[in-house]
Protein backbone atom coordinates (compact mmCIF):
# COMPACT_ATOMS: atom_id res chain seq x y z
CA UNK A 1 0.00 0.00 0.00
CA UNK A 2 1.37 3.41 -0.91
CA UNK A 3 1.46 5.88 1.99
CA UNK A 4 1.30 9.62 1.51
CA UNK A 5 3.54 11.62 3.84
CA UNK A 6 1.96 14.77 5.29
CA UNK A 7 4.08 17.89 4.69
CA UNK A 8 5.88 19.06 7.82
CA UNK A 9 4.15 22.46 7.96
CA UNK A 10 0.75 20.82 7.62
CA UNK A 11 1.57 18.31 10.36
CA UNK A 12 2.61 21.07 12.79
CA UNK A 13 -0.58 23.01 12.08
CA UNK A 14 -2.72 19.92 12.65
CA UNK A 15 -1.02 19.16 15.96
CA UNK A 16 -1.43 22.76 17.08
CA UNK A 17 -5.15 22.70 16.31
CA UNK A 18 -5.52 19.42 18.18
CA UNK A 19 -3.83 20.92 21.24
CA UNK A 20 -6.15 23.93 21.14
CA UNK A 21 -9.18 21.63 20.87
CA UNK A 22 -8.07 19.62 23.89
CA UNK A 23 -7.51 22.80 25.91
CA UNK A 24 -10.94 24.18 25.06
CA UNK A 25 -12.68 20.90 25.82
CA UNK A 26 -11.43 21.14 29.42
CA UNK A 27 -13.04 24.57 29.94
CA UNK A 28 -16.62 25.66 30.61
CA UNK A 29 -17.35 27.26 27.28
CA UNK A 30 -20.21 29.74 27.26
CA UNK A 31 -21.74 28.12 24.20
CA UNK A 32 -21.55 24.56 25.54
CA UNK A 33 -22.08 24.74 29.32
CA UNK A 34 -23.79 26.77 32.00
CA UNK A 35 -21.28 28.69 34.14
CA UNK A 36 -20.99 27.50 37.74
CA UNK A 37 -20.22 29.70 40.71
CA UNK A 38 -16.85 29.37 42.38
CA UNK A 39 -16.92 26.93 45.25
CA UNK A 40 -16.89 28.38 48.77
CA UNK A 41 -13.40 28.76 50.20
CA UNK A 42 -14.20 29.93 53.73
CA UNK A 43 -16.23 27.79 56.12
CA UNK A 44 -18.21 29.93 58.57
CA UNK A 45 -18.17 27.37 61.33
CA UNK A 46 -19.85 29.62 63.91
CA UNK A 47 -23.12 30.31 62.06
CA UNK A 48 -25.12 27.58 63.79
CA UNK A 49 -23.64 28.47 67.19
CA UNK A 50 -24.31 32.17 66.60
CA UNK A 51 -27.97 31.27 66.01
CA UNK A 52 -28.05 29.42 69.35
CA UNK A 53 -28.40 26.13 67.52
CA UNK A 54 -31.57 27.28 65.73
CA UNK A 55 -31.23 26.64 61.99
CA UNK A 56 -34.33 28.59 60.91
CA UNK A 57 -35.13 32.23 61.70
CA UNK A 58 -38.53 33.29 62.96
CA UNK A 59 -39.17 35.11 59.66
CA UNK A 60 -37.40 35.21 56.32
CA UNK A 61 -34.99 38.15 55.90
CA UNK A 62 -36.20 40.89 53.55
CA UNK A 63 -34.07 42.03 50.64
CA UNK A 64 -34.57 43.35 47.12
CA UNK A 65 -38.29 43.28 46.38
CA UNK A 66 -39.07 44.80 42.97
CA UNK A 67 -42.77 43.90 43.10
CA UNK A 68 -43.25 45.65 46.43
CA UNK A 69 -45.40 42.73 47.63
CA UNK A 70 -42.84 40.74 49.62
CA UNK A 71 -41.91 38.03 47.12
CA UNK A 72 -38.28 39.09 46.83
CA UNK A 73 -36.12 39.02 43.75
CA UNK A 74 -37.63 37.60 40.58
CA UNK A 75 -34.51 37.88 38.43
CA UNK A 76 -33.33 34.58 36.99
CA UNK A 77 -29.96 33.36 38.21
CA UNK A 78 -27.20 33.41 35.61
CA UNK A 79 -24.88 30.87 37.28
CA UNK A 80 -25.41 27.50 38.91
CA UNK A 81 -24.45 27.17 42.58
CA UNK A 82 -21.58 25.12 43.98
CA UNK A 83 -22.98 24.16 47.37
CA UNK A 84 -21.13 22.42 50.17
CA UNK A 85 -22.02 18.81 50.87
CA UNK A 86 -24.97 18.61 53.25
CA UNK A 87 -23.97 16.92 56.51
CA UNK A 88 -27.21 17.65 58.38
CA UNK A 89 -30.42 19.40 57.38
CA UNK A 90 -33.70 20.75 58.72
CA UNK A 91 -36.97 21.84 57.11
CA UNK A 92 -39.09 24.82 58.15
CA UNK A 93 -42.43 25.99 56.77
CA UNK A 94 -43.13 29.69 56.30
CA UNK A 95 -46.62 31.08 55.81
CA UNK A 96 -47.62 34.42 54.31
CA UNK A 97 -48.79 37.12 56.71
CA UNK A 98 -50.69 39.98 55.09
CA UNK A 99 -49.76 43.61 55.52
CA UNK A 100 -50.39 46.81 53.60
CA UNK A 101 -48.28 49.61 52.18
CA UNK A 102 -48.42 52.19 49.40
CA UNK A 103 -47.87 49.36 46.89
CA UNK A 104 -50.88 47.40 48.19
CA UNK A 105 -50.80 44.05 49.94
CA UNK A 106 -47.39 43.08 51.26
CA UNK A 107 -46.53 39.60 52.49
CA UNK A 108 -44.03 38.73 55.17
CA UNK A 109 -43.04 35.12 55.66
CA UNK A 110 -43.25 33.80 59.21
CA UNK A 111 -42.22 30.34 60.40
CA UNK A 112 -45.08 28.01 61.22
CA UNK A 113 -43.96 25.49 63.82
CA UNK A 114 -40.44 24.32 64.58
CA UNK A 115 -37.53 23.14 62.47
CA UNK A 116 -37.91 19.47 61.57
CA UNK A 117 -34.71 17.46 61.07
CA UNK A 118 -34.24 15.67 57.76
CA UNK A 119 -33.79 11.94 58.29
CA UNK A 120 -30.31 10.60 57.59
CA UNK A 121 -31.85 8.20 55.08
CA UNK A 122 -33.16 11.15 53.04
CA UNK A 123 -29.86 13.05 52.92
CA UNK A 124 -28.42 11.30 49.82
CA UNK A 125 -31.54 12.06 47.78
CA UNK A 126 -31.58 15.63 49.10
CA UNK A 127 -27.94 16.12 48.08
CA UNK A 128 -28.81 14.84 44.61
CA UNK A 129 -31.78 17.22 44.30
CA UNK A 130 -29.68 20.19 45.43
CA UNK A 131 -27.00 19.23 42.93
CA UNK A 132 -29.58 19.15 40.13
CA UNK A 133 -30.76 22.76 40.42
CA UNK A 134 -30.99 24.46 37.04
CA UNK A 135 -31.44 27.91 35.57
CA UNK A 136 -35.13 28.68 35.08
CA UNK A 137 -36.88 28.63 31.74
CA UNK A 138 -38.11 32.20 31.36
CA UNK A 139 -40.89 31.01 29.02
CA UNK A 140 -42.38 28.38 31.34
CA UNK A 141 -46.00 28.79 32.44
CA UNK A 142 -46.60 28.98 36.20
CA UNK A 143 -49.80 28.61 38.20
CA UNK A 144 -51.29 31.83 39.56
CA UNK A 145 -51.71 30.82 43.19
CA UNK A 146 -50.19 31.34 46.62
CA UNK A 147 -49.02 28.85 49.21
CA UNK A 148 -46.36 28.54 51.87
CA UNK A 149 -42.62 28.60 51.43
CA UNK A 150 -40.29 25.89 52.68
CA UNK A 151 -36.73 26.48 53.78
CA UNK A 152 -34.26 23.62 53.80
CA UNK A 153 -31.32 24.60 55.98
CA UNK A 154 -28.19 22.50 55.63
CA UNK A 155 -25.00 22.62 57.63
CA UNK A 156 -21.43 21.78 56.74
CA UNK A 157 -19.11 22.03 59.74
CA UNK A 158 -21.45 24.62 61.26
CA UNK A 159 -21.71 26.73 58.08
CA UNK A 160 -25.39 27.19 57.25
CA UNK A 161 -26.99 27.43 53.80
CA UNK A 162 -30.70 28.01 53.23
CA UNK A 163 -32.66 26.80 50.21
CA UNK A 164 -36.08 28.48 50.00
CA UNK A 165 -38.69 26.81 47.78
CA UNK A 166 -41.99 28.44 46.82
CA UNK A 167 -44.85 25.97 47.27
CA UNK A 168 -46.78 27.76 44.53
CA UNK A 169 -46.22 29.01 41.00
CA UNK A 170 -43.20 27.32 39.38
CA UNK A 171 -41.73 26.13 42.72
CA UNK A 172 -38.90 28.65 42.36
CA UNK A 173 -35.76 28.25 44.47
CA UNK A 174 -33.76 31.03 46.12
CA UNK A 175 -30.56 30.51 48.09
CA UNK A 176 -29.29 32.27 51.19
CA UNK A 177 -25.77 31.93 52.53
CA UNK A 178 -27.03 32.79 56.04
CA UNK A 179 -30.71 32.03 56.71
CA UNK A 180 -30.79 34.46 59.65
CA UNK A 181 -29.27 37.44 57.87
CA UNK A 182 -29.24 37.13 54.05
CA UNK A 183 -32.46 37.48 52.06
CA UNK A 184 -33.27 34.49 49.82
CA UNK A 185 -31.94 35.10 46.32
CA UNK A 186 -29.50 37.83 47.36
CA UNK A 187 -26.33 35.86 46.72
CA UNK A 188 -23.47 36.51 49.12
CA UNK A 189 -21.00 33.77 50.03
CA UNK A 190 -19.08 32.01 47.28
CA UNK A 191 -20.95 28.92 46.16
CA UNK A 192 -24.42 30.46 46.39
CA UNK A 193 -25.83 32.57 43.56
CA UNK A 194 -28.13 35.55 43.28
CA UNK A 195 -31.52 35.23 41.63
CA UNK A 196 -34.05 32.48 41.08
CA UNK A 197 -33.29 28.84 40.24
CA UNK A 198 -35.45 25.92 39.11
CA UNK A 199 -35.71 22.50 40.75
CA UNK A 200 -37.94 23.14 43.74
CA UNK A 201 -40.41 20.39 42.93
CA UNK A 202 -37.71 17.72 43.21
CA UNK A 203 -36.63 19.05 46.61
CA UNK A 204 -40.20 18.99 47.94
CA UNK A 205 -40.75 15.49 46.56
CA UNK A 206 -37.59 14.13 48.18
CA UNK A 207 -38.69 15.45 51.57
CA UNK A 208 -42.34 14.50 51.03
CA UNK A 209 -43.55 17.99 51.86
CA UNK A 210 -45.60 20.59 50.07
CA UNK A 211 -49.15 20.81 48.87
CA UNK A 212 -48.67 18.18 46.15
CA UNK A 213 -47.76 15.63 48.82
CA UNK A 214 -50.84 16.41 50.89
CA UNK A 215 -49.04 18.43 53.53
Amino acid sequence: MRRTRMPKDTLVSALSLAAVALTLSACDLPWTATPTAAGPEVVRTAELDDASGRPCPRSLPVGDDPSGHGFGTTEAATDLPALRETQEAWVCEYVAVHGHSATGTVYSWVRDGSAEPVADSDLPALREALGALTLPDVDQACTDDLGPRWMVVSTHDGDLTGVVVDDYGCRAVRLTDNPHATAPGAGGQEGTVAGVLDGGTAILDVLRIGRASGE
